[in-house]
Order: structure tokens, then sequence, then C-alpha cells
């Protein structure tokens, strides 16, 4: 995207250059949340532009570009337009059309790697068969046409989805729209309806209520007076409705009427095409005056015209330049982990299948040399005296290759190592499985009415292998759904109600406080309550509402409050990087004032020398007030206000009038207006406000820390709120201890790092030192470990032994200090993620949504484990770290669908990724797991089946099966794996639900990994051992086994055997493979019997004629009658084959079960009830199962070699940590910022289930 950008200003400065102008450069500072990761670079060729730019970019995406110029725009109301070169009005969204289809779409399915190494294989093939270059074993059109099936299914099924595209993009471009006339002859006022697609900037548009506006338009008017109102939710999911103010000339609207308006004279500058759509700067001239034109009068193309009758506004921007198709873009591509592995395991077989060719080249060198001599049948020393001249009149006229070409003769017989069949099969499964994700009732939010929803069907098995998880806080672990309960005035804290009440009814600061509430906000009043930008503002006027300063009324001039106006004459907004909301008002007494609110940090920060004179007790007061507020989960607000001299009124309004109307640096200019008078506040006092956890909150917490997932907390909210919403969620326990970064009273320091490297340094040491085994605890553990069997998570190659982990450790770090030096230092980077990893839970507290972001960023690319990370949230501020994550979920809040628009899935409330993860998450890794490895697992016996029947042939490349048969084989067997990833349930989720640790099978990659594709390799080498020799001593006397009524066996009856013998053997294996049997499982096996047979019948008892000659083989004519009137073949291919290669399956399968089970296992055989002693233990201090009887086959084994099993010293004990606390005393380790949880004074699980108990854990004692 960033490459696409720097292309377009290149362009662009060209295009400056070319008329004669110097190319205007802009620096631009990238904060968005799709910012790429700081080490990306931009490379470019232009001079002009590389001299401003610089090669790198910087912690803040910071470059030189070369903006558009800005667009000038003069229009007559009611008389023709110049459309000049602007675009038309239509939308296309389309991807292909009848001219690029095909090409385009074969470009986008030949970027995949499976199918460019069959298009080679093709090609090979084709050269092989009509040219003398090398010898094709195998006919080209039978990999040709099931590689152009496949192709042409993929495009068939892109071309229907553009397909509707076009469809969509032909309503939504006829459309009607309503402008008024531009037929000079018209009367004034007259309309005229055109298609949208027609509209051109200068068209004056006509909306009406509930109407969507169809361009993005400049405000001339509304019906409403100087105010109309939006609803943005085609955009940015917000709900809630916005003012917007038309284009006014001392307080009154350019336009007075429609009627009025004709012949109107207008003439705009405004800003280039753009994605943002939350501003807008430009310049309207009218009557000889200049009007500033902002977001306020700005109209968004997709946006609803609510709560007003009728509007005017002239087209600005239309087409692909509106701020909703500039806006449009892409989730960015993500590459699911699984189809990473599977990349792994394509280029290991290729690999292998690379070292099989070569060995068989070789092989036919060393072979052809010894009897080279005895080849005179075959063309070889034809010129011979001995030789009878018939042979040599056939090979001269004959082909003759070199022994080098042997190679490629070799790699296109073994093509079916990698399966044709493999990514169609994976994208049948991917999409069953996201059909069950959106019809699971269990993930079906009945309140709001929202389903699950599969965005992104590739990322369904990673779903099974998450490693932490990054969550939000508001509106994600809570409802978002704000009550205002207290506030702090006066040095003391009230509870909403009649004390509080009394007081707001006299002249007092609680007064004051309360009107602060009540006029300083955006908050619409309509028929069904307010309509509130945040949930916060609406809970703070409703809060005043009812304390007895009610919010009735809001116009362009001010706001009313119980019959009381207050002029608005200035507002400046929030955002995220002001953190504060500021209004300049006019009292009912006349005097003016500057109100405002905001975080507690901020609000101090613009305070001066007697700014706490009204809060008894001073600033120190209000902090305890504000820990107090905290202590609960309360989100608190400070306000504050002060009068304004008319000098200082008049001197700020300029200064703001000036910037809104400034064509450059706006937003700079609009900063340094606010400065003058966003100062010297006088705090007044702080509101609390109370945002309740969702249901199912804690019990989904604890569940998925059973499973081993860590799980981030990511959030704006102060350390003390971020704390106490953590322990009522259950992230924290009453048994861990605090890590914080920085330690509490820490200062910025002469390094600038607030003394994280020595902290860090020291917390390292702590860590080892409580890693050291208590020898009392080992020998302890050790009489326990006697018969029992280790923990499964040891047997996985992937897990680092060494590594450190605590269930008693908790990491608090705070944004604004912490992250800040953390992020982009290399060094305290890893030493904070090797701190993280060691830690059962992570709660980041002021972080901004960049640095949300950048740490799910840090984790996915510098964890040295690789893990799967997953993001969730609610709103607009977390897309970035959605976007970041492996996969992004979304969850349908208050806060518009931002997060569901760029998520990979979608559910309604945070308990859902509990089955979201441990039910299908678990169950499409087994499942898909099972898929790939069998897959790879047939082929590799296919193809070793023909690798050993060439020491029969002489090497000589030849295939013993018929090219058709041996193309069909991955469709005979395509039906099994559909049924694994459909239908195969190895656990039920009852059991996983009751052992969260099952999750561990993807979580550590126990069913999919290179190890298991090594294994599963040599087991299938063994496997075809069997296959291919058992039936060559069938058939080594073929005169005596196979002689019936004069007719002999040959090649194809020894290849059909082999194949049949082959095929009937996977899918016994297939069978012995199923969990779960159902009827479908039959229907499938039954139905890939029926296509075996069916083919090979077809294929040898038709006649091949001249017209399907290119397809049928007359070699093969009669092969299968042949065969099949034997009863022996039966007896190999049903029996004998098939029976001895279940008995290898089932030997390996056996010792494994009995000698190295792994979690897999355990819960198998947990849900069949067959497993005797304790039941799973799912904490990790519990490192030892005893999952049989100490009589079993394993326990002797144990006993015989005399391995006890001993623990590895890996795990960070609550007794260990409190030793070293000990050791270290109460000051020290306050220094490193060593620390137990405090108690929380408020429940917050009593927004849960009432029915979830946590186990009692043992209560760390004092503070270390």
């Amino acid at each position: 995207r960033h490459e696409l950008a720097v292309k377009a200003a290149r362009r662009r400065a060209r295009r400056t250059e070319a008329i004669g102008q110097g190319p205007h450069t802009r620096k631009k500072q990238y904060h968005s949340l799709l910012a790429p990761p700081q080490h990306q670079q931009i490379e470019t060729s232009s001079p002009t532009v590389s001299a401003n730019m610089g090669a790198t970019l910087d912690k803040f995406m910071t470059i030189e570009e070369v903006p558009e110029e800005w667009r000038s725009l003069d229009v007559t109301v009611g008389g023709p337009i110049d459309a000049g070169t602007f675009c038309d009005n239509g939308v296309r969204t389309y991807k292909y059309n009848l001219v690029n289809f095909f090409p385009k779409s074969m470009f986008e399915q030949m970027r995949r790697t499976a199918n460019q190494y069959f298009l080679l294989i093709c090609i090979m093939m084709f050269l092989g068969t009509y040219t003398t270059w090398f010898y094709s074993p195998l006919t080209p059109w039978s990999t040709f046409l099931p590689l152009m099936i496949i192709l042409l299914v993929t495009m068939a099924k892109e071309g229907f989805e553009d397909v509707k595209r076009h469809q969509s993009d032909k309503r939504v471009n006829n459309c009607d729209a309503t402008i008024l006339s531009v037929d000079p002859g018209d009367a004034p006022g007259t309309v005229q309806t055109l298609r949208r697609k027609d509209l051109r900037p200068g068209h004056v548009v006509v909306i009406g209520d509930r109407e969507e506006i169809p361009a993005d338009l400049i405000l001339l008017w509304s019906s409403e007076g100087p105010q109309a109102y939006v609803e943005t939710s085609n955009i940015d999911g917000e709900t809630n409705l916005k003012i917007k103010k038309p284009a006014l000339i001392d307080d009154e609207p350019i336009i007075q009427s429609p009627e009025t308006a004709k012949n109107t004279q207008l003439s705009s500058t405004f800003e280039p095409p753009c994605g943002r759509v939350h501003t807008f700067e430009g310049t309207l001239k009218a009557n000889e005056q200049s009007i500033p034109l902002d977001a306020t009068q700005f109209l968004l193309r997709g946006s609803t015209l609510r709560n007003t009758k009728k509007a005017l506004g002239v087209v600005a921007y239309t087409g692909r330049d509106t701020r909703l198709v500039r806006n449009s873009r892409d989730v960015p591509s993500k590459l699911s982990e699984l189809e990473r592995v599977v990349n792994m395991m394509v280029y290991f077989i290729l690999f292998a299948m690379i070292i099989i060719t070569t060995i068989s080249m070789i092989a036919y060198v060393v072979w052809f040399s010894g009897h080279k001599a005895h080849l005179w049948y075959m063309c070889y020393r034809y010129n011979s005296a001995d030789v009878p001249a018939l042979f040599r009149e056939n090979c001269e006229s004959s082909d003759n290759y070199a022994p080098g070409s042997t190679w490629p003769t070799f790699f296109i017989l073994y093509n079916n190592f990698v399966p044709i069949s493999l990514y169609v099969t994976i994208e049948m499964i991917n999409y069953v499985q996201a059909s069950y994700i959106d019809n699971d009732l269990e993930m079906y939010d009945d309140e709001d009415d929202v389903p699950a929803l599969a965005r992104t069907s590739n990322m369904n098995a990673d779903l099974g292998m998450i490693a932490h998880i990054f969550s939000d806080k508001t509106g994600t672990l809570t409802r978002n759904i704000m009550e205002f309960k207290k506030c702090a005035c006066a040095g003391q804290i009230y509870e909403k109600g009649a004390t509080l009440r009394g007081k707001v009814a006299s002249s007092s600061v609680e007064r004051d406080l309360v009107e602060i509430m009540a006029v300083c906000h955006t908050v619409v009043p309509d028929e069904d309550g307010y309509q509130a930008e945040s949930p916060d503002e609406e809970a703070l006027v409703k809060g005043a509402a009812e304390l007895g300063m009610k919010f009735t009324a809001r116009s362009t001039e001010g706001v009313e409050v119980d019959g009381k106006r207050y002029l608005v004459l200035a507002t400046i907004p929030f955002n995220s990087t002001r953190k504060r909301m500021s209004a300049l008002v006019q009292g009912p007494d006349g005097k003016a004032r500057i109100l405002c609110k905001g975080a507690d940090n901020i609000m101090f920060g613009l305070t001066g020398k007697d700014s706490f004179k009204r809060f008894a007790g001073g600033r120190p007061a209000l902090d305890d007030c504000l820990q107090q507020f905290s202590r609960v989960g309360l989100r608190t607000l400070v306000l504050g206000r002060r009068d304004v001299s008319r000098s200082e009124k008049d001197k700020f309004l300029k200064a703001w009038r000036a910037a809104e109307t400034a064509t450059e640096d706006r937003k700079g200019k609009l900063a340094e207006a606010a400065a003058l008078i966003e100062r010297d506040f006088e705090i007044v006092g702080a509101t609390a406000i109370e945002d309740r956890l969702q249901d199912g909150v804690p019990e989904t917490i604890h569940e998925l820390a059973k499973a081993e997932i860590k799980l981030w907390v990511l959030t704006g909210d102060k350390v003390e709120t971020a704390i106490n919403i953590a322990k009522s969620a259950k992230l924290l326990t009453d048994d861990m201890f605090l890590v914080k970064l920085p330690a509490e009273g820490a200062t910025k320091g002469p390094e600038g790092d607030w003394g994280l490297g020595a902290q860090l340094t020291a917390l390292e040491a702590v860590v080892q030192r409580a890693a050291t085994p208590d020898p009392a605890a080992v020998s302890a553990r050790s009489s326990l470990q006697e018969s029992t069997l280790r923990e499964p998570l040891d047997d996985d190659p992937q897990r680092t032994p060494a590594s450190l982990a605590s269930d008693h450790l908790a990491l608090v770090v705070e944004g604004a200090t912490a992250m800040e030096t953390i992020l982009g230092n290399e060094e305290l980077e890893q030493r904070f993620l090797k701190l993280a990893n060691v830690c059962k839970a992570v709660v980041a507290c002021r972080v901004s949504p960049a640095q949300k972001r950048l740490i799910v960023g840090l984790v996915r690319r510098k964890d040295t484990t690789r893990p799967v990370t997953l993001a969730i949230g609610d709103g607009a501020n977390d897309v970035g770290m959605i976007q970041e994550a492996h996969i992004g979920v979304g969850i349908s809040g208050k806060e518009g669908r931002q997060a569901v628009n760029n998520s990979d899935f979608a559910i309604g409330q945070f308990r859902f990724l509990k089955p979201l993860l441990l039910k299908h998450g678990r169950r499409n890794y087994r499942r898909m797991s099972k898929v790939i490895v069998y897959s790879f697992f047939k082929n590799i016996v296919l193809t070793f089946v023909l690798f050993y029947y060439q020491a029969d042939c002489g090497w000589s490349g030849t295939s013993f099966y018929e090219a058709w048969v041996y193309s069909g084989f991955n469709f005979f067997l395509a039906f099994t794996p559909l049924a694994f990833g459909w239908f195969d349930v190895d656990t039920s989720a009852e059991t996983v639900r009751k052992y969260p640790r099952l999750y561990a099978a993807g979580l550590h990659r126990m069913d999919l990994n290179v190890t298991n594709m090594a294994y599963a390799t040599l087991e299938a080498v063994g496997a075809s051992l069997l296959i291919y020799f058992v039936t060559r001593q069938v058939y080594w006397r073929p005169q005596n086994v196979w002689a019936h009524r004069g007719k002999d066996g040959d090649l194809w009856v020894f290849g059909t055997a082999v194949f049949v013998g082959m095929v009937n053997a996977m899918l016994l294996r297939a069978a012995l493979l199923v969990d779960s049997w159902n009827k479908y499982h039959v229907y499938f096996f039954i139905l890939q019997f029926i296509a075996l047979y069916t083919f090979i019948m077809f294929m040898s008892e038709v006649w091949p004629t001249r017209s399907v000659d290119w397809f049928l083989d007359y070699d093969y004519y009669g092969v299968a009658f042949h065969s099949f009137e034997l009863g022996v073949y039966w007896l190999l291919t049903f029996i004998l084959v098939p029976v001895a290669c279940a008995a290898l399956q089932l030997l390996v399968v056996g010792v494994h079960l009995e000698f190295f089970p792994n979690v897999n296992d355990i819960g198998r055989e947990l849900d069949h009830g067959h497993v005797d002693g304790e039941s799973l233990e799912h904490s990790r201090r519990g490192a030892f199962v005893p999952l049989r009887s100490k009589y079993s086959l394993h326990g002797l084994v144990d006993r015989c070699l005399g391995r006890p099993a001993q623990q590895k010293p890996d795990l960070v004990t609550q007794d260990s940590i409190r030793s070293v606390s000990d050791s270290l005393g109460p000051g020290r380790a306050a220094q490193i910022g060593l620390a137990a949880t405090p108690e929380s004074g408020f429940d917050y699980s009593h927004a849960a289930d009432q029915s979830f108990h946590a186990p009692s854990p043992v209560s760390a004692s004092g503070v270390i």
C-alpha cells in the first residue's frame, strides 16, 4: 500500500514539474493504525522525492510526500456546470471485466506455488511427449485436464463473486439523485432527477430525511436552520447522530431556501481527495466573504440525513475521489500458520522428490552400464552383426535419448509426490468449518441478535493454535454501558443521590461540577433520549439530569439546560492525543467561561498556582479520591473551569477563527489557539463512571488460562483501574505477585529510560533465583512421579525445556513511560519479552492505539517461540492491533463496527471466545492436521511404490499404472479427507470444557509439524514396501498364478492389482483414523469404492475408437475383466495388502499409545472413560499426571530403565517467589517493582453468571 502511495507521489511530482511549478512538499507523520512496522523501507528512484523522503521510515512513519494540489470549484446555482477533469460519481468495486477476466484470474491462480509446480509438470509432459528431448512416461493430458478443472472451478467461483459485485455496483450507480435544475430557463427551486453515477462536482443536491447522501457534499442549507443531523453507521459503524452546520455568513446560511438559491455565486477551495473521514479543510467564498470549512460543513457519501426534513449541499468529491471510496481498503492479507506449515511440508516433499529422482537417474546409469550389451532389442548396440535386420531398421527410425534425459523422466513419473487436490480439499473444508462457526447457537448473542461470523475461512485451524490473546478492556471485557456513580467535590466523595442533588440545587462548587457535566459535551437530544459520540458523555449528561440540571436542547448557538440558555462560542473537541474536551460558553449570567473535562494526568498539567483552592485538601486529597475510584474499577475524569475576560475571549476567538480558516497546517494552528485558553483551570472535582463486566468474562478468562493461553489486557485506563478490573475478571488472582514497569516512584533518569534497564536486570536475577529447584520439593515430587505418566506437553519437540514460566507472576506495564521507552529499543524489547513470557498475565495501562499495535507486532515478530496471536476489540481504536495479530476478532459493540469490519472473526460477547477457541479452534486444528498428514501420506506411498518398480524395469522410467488411473488416485481418495475435515470429532466438547488443557494439541503444534511429517514419511515408506513386495511375490510366478483360459498376466494387470490394493489399504487406514463414525463417513467410503471400480472398468472395457484414442489406452483394454474374474485378485487387494498395512499402522499406534502418549491421546481416553487413576491436572504445578496403574507396561519399562522422570526446574512457584522476596526485603523489592496484588474493594463479577466458582487460591502474604 505504501509502495503504491510512493509511486503516486512520483507521478504527481512529475506532473507538477511539467507545468512549471516546483514540487510543493509536505511532511506527513503516519500515526495510522495501519502504518507498517518501523523496519520497513520505501525506496524510490525519483531524486526530488528521495531527497526529501529519505530511505528509512522512522518510528512514526515520517516521510516526505508530494500531495495533490488543492481543488478550486466555481459554481452558479441553477446554471450549467463545468465538470472539468473530475471523475464521475460511479463506484466500481468489481475486479474483472470481459476482457481481462481470463488473463487476470489465471495470473491470480498462478501465484500459488502448487499450481506453478503442476503447470511446470504439464509443460515437461508435453515436451516429453511431443519432442525428442526426453521421454515422458505419462500422457500430459492426465495431469493437464485435472489441473485445468481445478483452476476453472476456482476461477468460476471468483467470476461468480465478481458478477455479484457488478450487480451491486449497477444498483448503486443507477440510484436516483435529486438536484437543483441546471437549466437556466427553469424556475427557481425546480429540481430534476438523474442517476447517481451522473453527479458531478458543482451539482447542488437536495437530500431528504433518512436519505443516503450520494456524494461528498459541502452543506449549504438545512431546513432545521443552522444545523443538520447525520448518521455515519455505514462509514464507521457509529449510530450516534452528529451535528453538521451549513456554511454561515454572520450566523446566517448562504442560501435562505431552495427557492432563493438560483444564481447564487459560489467559489470554493478545498483539500485534494484523501481517505480521512473525520477531517476536512477548505474555504468557501460567497458575497465577497470567505467562510472557513471544516468537518462540520462536510457531508460524507454513505452517511444518512436524520431528524432533518431537507438539506442542500454542493458536490465536492465524486466517485473514486470520495472519502468513502478513498478510505476503503482491504484487510491486510494474512498467511495462516497452517498454510505456513503446509508450505514447509511441500518444500520438504519437493526436496525428497528431487533426491529420489536423482537416485533413480544414477541407478539407471549404473544399471545401463552393466546391461547395455544385452539390450539390442531395445535399440542399444543394434548395429552388431548378430542383431536381426528387422530390429536394425526399426531402431534407425526410433528416438534416442541421452542418459541425462532420464532425470526429467523420473521427475514427471514421481509428480504425484505433492497431492494435486490438497489445496482444493483445504478450501472446501475451510468453507464448511466456517459455516459451523456461523451457525453455532452457543455463540449467538440473543440480546443483540448478533450471531458469530467467520469473515476469513482460511484462518479456522489457527484458532486452535493461539498462544497470546490481546484484549481491549472497554466494550470488550466490559459492557461499555456507562453509568454515573460517584463524584469527588469539595474534598468529599458523593454517591449519586439526594444529598448531592440538594447540594446542586444551591449555588455551590457541586453545582459548578454538574454544570460542566450538563454543558460541556456534544450530545444531541432526540425522541429516544440522547445521541452521544461516546457512552461516557451520555452517562455524564444523564447523571447531570438526575441531579437537577437536565440538558434539553441544542442549536448551533448553544445548549439549553433546565430552561437556561448557554451560548457555545467555541468547542475544542476530544481526541486520543488531547485526551480532553473544552467548551467556551457564555452562561445565563453573561459571563464567559472555559469548561473542560479530561484525563487526570492531562488536566493536572493545565493547572495554575491556585487551581485546587476549591477542593478541600488540595491536590493530595483529589489524588486520594481518584485512587479510591480506581480501586473499585470506576472510570474517572477531572473537571475544571475558568472565568475568561472579554479581551482574552476575543483574542482566543480571533485566533480560533483564523485557525479554522487556515489552508495550511490547520491542525497545528488549532492546537496553538487552544493553548491560549486551555490553561490555569480551577479544578472543581472529578467524576466516576461504572462500566460493568460482560456476562461470563471471569469464567472465560479462567478457562483460557487453564488452557495455557496468555492474556494481555491493553487499555488506556489508569493503572489502578486496570488492575482492579483485571482482578474482578479473574485475570489477576490473590496468589499472584505483580511486577510493575516502571517501579513506583521511578524517574526518567539521566538516560531517559525510567530505570528500566536496571529494573529488568534485577527482575531477571529474581526470576532465575526463584526458578532454582528446592531439593525437598524435588524429593517429594519424585515419590509422586513413581508409576505416573510424564506430563504430555514435555513430549512436544516444539516446547523449549529450559523456558521459565510461573502461574504466580503478573506484569503491569505503563504505556506513557515504560512502553514508550521499550518500543524501538532492541535490547529492552527482548528483555521485556523474556519477562512477559514468564508471567501468567500482562496488563498494559495508558497505552495509545498505536502502542497497542506495536505491542502485538512485538510479540508476533520478535518472540523466538513464534506464537500465534489473537487480538480482540470492539472499537475503531482497536483496528490496528486486530489487523496486526495473526487473527483478529471483532466484537459488535457500542463503538460501531469498525473492529468487526477489519476482523477475521466477529462475535457478540467476549465469553464466546471460549467456544470459538476451545471447541471450534481445537477441533478445526485437529481435523485439518489429520487431513494434511493423510493427504501427504497416501501420495508418498503412491510414489515410493513406483520407485520400487523401477528396480524391476531396469530404471527405465516406466509406469505400471495406466496414466489416467494414476492421475485419478487423488480423486479416488478425495472423500475421506473431506470426511475428516467435516465430521471427525476426537474428543467431545464436554470433555474439552472439563479439561481445557486439551487445547495444548494446537498450542504446542502436536499434530502438524515437520517432525511428525518425517515420522509419517517413514511409516509411508514401510507401507509402500508391504504393498509392492507382497503383490510382487504373488506375481512372481505369473504363469502358475494368473494363467487362466490361456491368458497371462502383464504389466497392466500387475499395476492394476498394486494400484487397487494400495487404494484399499489407504481407505482402511482412513477408516482406522476416524475417531467418530457417522452415516456420512459410511456414505463417503462407499462412494469412493464405486468411483474406483467404475472408472477402472470404464477405462479397460470401452474400446478406444479414433475419436477417443487420445483418452483411452489400447493396451489397457480388457485388463479389468482379466483381473476381476480371479479370486486370488480379490484376496490380495481386499485382504492381504490392506490387512498387512493396517497391521503396521496398528503396531505404530499401539507403541505410541503405550510408551509415548500425548495430551490428545489422554483426552480420548478420558472421553471414553478408559483412564484409571486421577483426572487430568490443569495447573502447571502438576507436571506429572497419574493416568495409569503402576502395573502398566509403560510403568514397568520406566522402572527397568531406571528413569523416574525427574521434573525440569522450569516453573517459578509461589513459594519460591516468596522465599526470594523475603531475602530481598521490602525496600529492595519495591525498588525493582515487585509487589503483591492489592485487595479489590469491589466485586465486578456480580455482572457475570453467579454460578461461576473459581478455585480458591492461596493468598500471597505481605507486600514484597
